[in-house]
């Protein structure tokens, strides 16, 4: 059990699923934050910890333990993140399971202690570190103001989104033939985990994941046209 083999990622279904573990203020902002990007989010915590999901409007789906068959349950299947916002190792847990059993593209966990920094990171997972991410905010919005307010969505006409090709008349095409709406830009195209170096000649292939910056109806607009599967 050591290996931690990776499950395989599920086709998407078209909805985007995330589940959030944990209940306090961060939890149920980004919660409300994925809902009006359009994301069907579900929350869960454990039994002892619903006297905090009281004040909040979300529904809180209690848990008695954290186990493959309560993630399934939660939809943990057909998810395309899951966060943990529990203990360090309550995320693991919920992260291991995740990544062995259902194959999450997306888990991202808050860390609690810096020590366990390099055991999250092995398995793959999002690390977002409290104790350092917001001088590094702070450190972008010095050298970059408007970058860092579109990354973290303070223009309400424009977004950075992530978008895989799921369509298979794109299979083949380079970035240049897309003929993408005027105001958008891809930033980045990342293939099986890597980063490459993306410009006009850059040909795609089912599974990679585009990151476009852009109006929010040129974005939709890209959505349809690139997660669309055709038969």
């Amino acid at each position: 059990g050591e290996a931690h083999s990776r499950h395989e990622t599920p086709q998407f279904d078209g909805v985007r699923d995330a589940i959030i573990f944990g209940i306090d203020s961060q939890s149920v902002a980004l919660a409300h934050q994925l809902q009006q990007h359009n994301w069907n989010v579900r929350v869960a915590c454990l039994d002892e910890n619903l006297l905090s999901a009281r004040s909040t409007d979300l529904a809180v789906q209690p848990l008695t333990q954290f186990t493959a068959d309560t993630l399934r349950e939660l939809g943990a299947e057909q998810a395309e993140a899951v966060v943990g916002m529990l203990s360090d190792e309550e995320n693991y847990q919920i992260a291991e399971l995740a990544y062995e059993h259902f194959g999450t593209s997306s888990i991202v966990v808050r860390l609690n202690d810096r020590a366990n920094f390099h055991r999250f990171h092995r398995l793959g997972v999002l690390v977002v570190d409290p104790a350092t991410a917001m001088v590094g905010l702070l450190d972008h919005f010095v050298r970059s103001p408007a970058a860092a307010s579109l990354l973290v969505g303070m223009d309400e006409d424009q977004d950075v989104v992530e978008i895989e090709v799921r369509n298979r008349d794109l299979d083949g095409l380079t970035l240049r033939e897309l003929r993408l709406p005027l105001d958008t830009l891809i930033l980045s195209v990342q293939r099986d985990g890597h980063a490459l170096i993306s410009h006009g000649y850059t040909s795609l292939q089912l599974g990679d994941r585009l990151t476009v910056v852009g109006s929010l109806e040129g974005i939709n607009e890209l959505l349809l046209r690139f997660e669309v599967q055709e038969a």
